[in-house]
Order: structure tokens, then sequence, then C-alpha cells
């Protein structure tokens, strides 16, 4: 017996002694990539490449890009690698431009996995590469337009006005709340609105199905953030174990609630002023009616060439789903930032409260689109806030075809995925003295125009820009103007200063919640 386990121990060891090695060569094979182009790089460590905080979650993606622009200081791009797989890091504005807007067409796709048979809400448009992804947008783009987000205005503002209701108690009672979940219960009763049709009734309920669902898609945890480390390092492994970025859960609770929504309008002729019906008209018309501010937008991507995508059951639900997602926590995640910065600094919560009131006074003490629109210093505020806590901390694209980098003869290969820091460039001195303050008036007209364009990028930019720009800004501004016309806001004891990344979370988020005191204005 003692014989026979011996003999297993030594085979155990022999396996590992092969496998060890072949592992550390798979590894490390392409380690001399970046060297060999004459480009500058980081030393890899073997397995990890350059991305070992990431892997261990020991700091969130913009943390760990900002490191490695800073320890780069004087070069124009960094060669990385992540674990095996060589990237390019850019720190130059001009070369960022050249990738998003000048030579876009050379870095079009995001380089993430769709898998519509298993993961059909996998197919929306920030996932979509190539001629799919050219023809949607395309499609989508009046559905974004100035005109279409003043058409839904009517039921943004009806969410307003449950949330001044809602926090009135509260206020009154000077209750210490955390103010990124009220935040994304007034988000989801919006997007809900303005996507579903549906009242959510997210406010009175936090434990409602879609703030659950919301919830779910975006919650921390170790299990997700290595989920889609395989999904964006490992692919050949991620399509084996049929990986997605979603939670199972999620995506079949949305896929029922579209199919729902859908058969109960087409059943009954149900017209109304959102998103669901503008996905309709695409459904059975196969194009939505533009705004005059559209053409140019269909033109960028390319509108003059041939479009022909037929919106299915499915690719609408995938539309609506990530609208749903995307519209909720980003605009939350910037609102609560931005009460934050607010209560910090109460000499700014007072100047962009007298603002607020002198427009309310001007519209007869209505909160109307058109006065939003003259809330200078309120943009100025949420400008600086998605400056200093962008969203998306990172911006990645993948070379589409074989590129030599201006000014300089090291070619980009196909394939190669490409970083742009956004948590870096918006903290850089260079750009934004002192970028740890938080003030307001870096985005004056005077200093916007004196900056390059390409330092600031909480949308992205170019054709792949974030189509929901337009929407995610207006009810920030709502949400915002709504509670600064009747509440103020303070730190509390639950108050984290300085605020902590979590850095499991998909997105910029405060690992320890955003706490304010809420309490009636003075």
């Amino acid at each position: 017996m003692v014989l026979f386990f011996e003999s297993i121990l030594l085979d155990v060891l022999a396996a590992i002694g092969v496998l060890l090695p072949t592992l550390y060569v798979y590894f490390t094979w392409n380690f001399d990539y970046w060297e060999k182009k004459g480009a500058h790089f980081v030393k890899p460590t073997p397995f990890f490449g350059n991305i070992k905080d990431r892997i261990l979650v020991r700091l969130s993606t913009g943390q760990w890009s900002k490191k490695l622009y800073d320890e780069n200081e004087g070069h124009r791009y960094v060669g990385i690698f992540q674990m095996r797989e060589p990237a390019l890091l850019l720190r130059d504005p001009d070369l960022i431009k050249d990738v998003l807007v000048k030579d876009f067409q050379s870095f079009h796709d995001r380089g993430l996995p769709v898998d519509e048979k298993n993961q059909p809400l996998s197919a929306h448009l920030f996932n979509l590469p190539g001629p799919r992804w050219r023809a949607l947008r395309a499609k989508l783009t009046p559905t974004f337009t100035s005109g279409k987000m003043k058409m839904m205005y009517q039921l943004m503002a009806e969410c307003s006005e449950e949330l001044r209701q809602h926090l009135k108690d509260p206020a009154n009672r000077g209750e210490e709340l955390e103010m990124r979940e009220v935040m994304a219960q007034f988000t989801t009763d919006i997007i809900g609105s303005c996507a579903f049709g549906l009242q959510m009734n997210s406010m009175k309920n936090s434990e409602s199905e879609f703030r659950r669902m919301g919830r779910k898609a975006f919650e921390p945890s170790l299990k997700s953030s290595l989920r889609r480390l395989v999904l964006l390092m490992l692919p050949p492994v991620a399509k084996i174990l049929k990986l997605g970025f979603g939670d199972p859960e999620v995506a079949k609770f949305f896929l029922n609630a579209v199919k729902e929504t859908v058969e109960y309008r087409e059943k009954n002729n149900i017209i109304r002023n959102d998103f669901m019906n503008l996905l309709l008209q695409l459904k059975h018309k196969g194009e939505v009616e533009g705004d005059q501010d559209t053409t140019k937008e269909r033109e960028e991507v390319g509108d003059k060439e041939k479009m022909d995508i037929k919106m299915t059951d499915n690719l609408l639900a995938a539309q609506a789903f990530v609208f749903f997602l995307a519209g909720f926590e980003t605009s939350s995640t910037a609102m609560s930032f931005a009460l934050y910065e607010l209560a910090l600094h109460p000499e700014i919560q007072s100047r962009l409260r007298e603002e607020v009131d002198a427009v309310l006074k001007e519209n007869e003490g209505n909160l109307t689109y058109d006065a939003l629109q003259q809330m200078q210093y309120l943009d100025q505020v949420i400008s600086e806030t998605l400056r200093k806590y962008p969203p998306g901390d990172i911006i990645i694209r993948i070379c589409t075809k074989a590129y030599t980098m201006p000014g300089t003869d090291i070619e980009i290969d196909k394939g190669t995925r490409i970083l742009v820091p956004v948590l870096a460039l918006h903290h850089d001195p260079k750009y934004y003295p002192d970028p740890e303050r938080f003030d307001p008036e870096r985005f004056n007209d005077a200093n916007k125009h004196s900056r390059h364009h390409f330092v600031y990028l909480p949308f992205g930019e170019g054709p792949r820009n974030c189509i929901g720009m337009r929407f995610g800004l207006l009810q920030a501004k709502l949400g915002l103007a709504t509670l600064l016309r009747d509440f103020q806001f303070t730190p509390c004891k639950r108050t984290a200063i300085p605020l902590r990344y979590d850095p499991k979370s998909i997105v910029t988020a405060s690992k320890d919640g955003i706490y304010l005191k809420i309490s009636p204005r003075d």
C-alpha cells in the first residue's frame, strides 16, 4: 500500500514538474514583444504580465491604469502585458485623438465578447463589433437627439417630483442617507419609465424587482471581477465555460420584461413617448423619425453606407437592457459623487442653489427642460464631478488592422488592445492643477477652451462615444436641481473622507458608500 501511494505521489510530482514549466513558457514566450518593436514598455511578471493588482483585486481598473500612467511620465505610450497578451496604454492626447477619431477605422471595436446564442443580451450597441455596430448605431442615433430627450422629459420630471416627496420626511428628521442608493432608486424609476413604460416605485420599495436586478447586475464581488478578467484576458476559456458579463438571473428577468412589454404594446397598439416606442419603430418601420441634429452624427458612423440590420425581439431587448443598466448606474454614481463634493464644499453648494433659485424664478417656479439648459454652473459642477470621478475609468479599443503610430516606426498589430486611461488623464496635474481639488471653475468657457480636448473623456469621444450622453446628463441635472431647491447636504459621522475606490466595482464607486445628512434648506 505504501509503495502504491509513493507511486501516485511520484506521478503527481512528475506531472507538476512538466505542467509548471509548460505554463511558464506559455505565459512568457512573447514577453519580448514590445522590446522587439523598439517600444517603451514595462517589464512584465510571469503569469500576471502587468495586471497583478487587477487579478488580485487590489486596485480598481482606474487606479491600476493611473499607476502605470504616472510611473511612465515623459512617454507618449507604454507597452504592457495583460497576462500574456500585449496591450498599449496611451498617455499622449494627440495619440488618443488619432485612435478615437482621426484613425477610427483602425480602432472601431472594443473587443468585448458577443454570444447571441447563449447570451442574447450581449448583442447590444456597446459590445457589437464592426459592420453590425455601425448599422445599429446609425439606426439608434435618432433616438437620443435633444428633441427626443425633450419628448421624454415629462416622464423624467414626474420621477423627480416623486424624489422630492420621498425625501421630505427623512430631511425633516435630519437623517443620514446612503446617497448612491437613493440616486439609484431615482434613476431606476426614470429609466423604467422611459425605457419600459413602467412605474418601478423603487423609492417606495427599495426591493422592487427592477431595483433588485439593477443592484445585482452591478453588485461588486470577487466572483464578478474574476469573471470579467477571464472574459477579457482569456476569451477561449470564457467561450468554453460559456461565461457572460451578466448574471443569468438578471438576463432572464430582462428578456422576459422586454418580451412582455413589447407584446402588450403591440397587442393594444400602445404609443408612448419613451425609448421602447422608438425601438418598436425600428422593429416595424426600420427607422426612427430623426431630428435636425442627427445628420452629423449619422454621417460620422457611416450612414452613407447601406444599413442592413433587422431589429429582432432579442436585439431590441439587448438595447433596452444596456440602456437600463448604463442609464441608472452611471447617472446615479455621478449624482452621488456630486452631492458628496457639494456637502464637503458648502460654498459651492450655496452658489449652485442660488443659480437654481434664480432660474426657477425666471420660469415661474417650473423646472422645465429649457430651464435646466440655462443652469451654466450646474453644468460646470457635473462636468467637474465627471472629471474627478469618471464612471468609466478606462476606454478600450482593439486594433482592427495593422497601424503605424504617428511619429514613430512602431507598428501596432491587428488584435492589439489599446487602453485610454480616463481616470489618469482627468487627474494629471499638467491638465488639471491640484487635481484632487473639486473646482467647477475648471469648466468655465475660458478654461475649457484652453485645454486639449482629449484630456476630458467621461463619455469617450469620436463615432463610438456614449450614445446616451444627452440622456445621462439630463437626468443628472434634473436630479441635482430637484434636490437643491428643497434640501441641503452636509457630512455626517459615516461620511468617508477621503473616499476609497471599490476595486471590485465595474464602474467608479466608493468602497464605503456615500453617506450624507439631509435636511431642509435654510
